[in-house]
């Protein structure tokens, strides 16, 4: 967990495509970026 102010590890690997990953640091040199994550709910309630 990051907090407020803190600054993004840039080396962490993300899904880009179901086939494809880069690093947060890679994808920060094309253009803006917003990153969105879902936490998957695996309770049954």
């Amino acid at each position: 967990m990051l907090e407020v102010g803190e600054k993004a590890p840039l080396e962490a690997g993300v899904w880009t495509t179901p086939r494809e990953r880069a690093t947060i640091g890679d994808l920060l040199h094309e253009r803006p970026l917003l990153l969105l994550f879902y936490l998957f709910d695996w309770s049954t309630t």
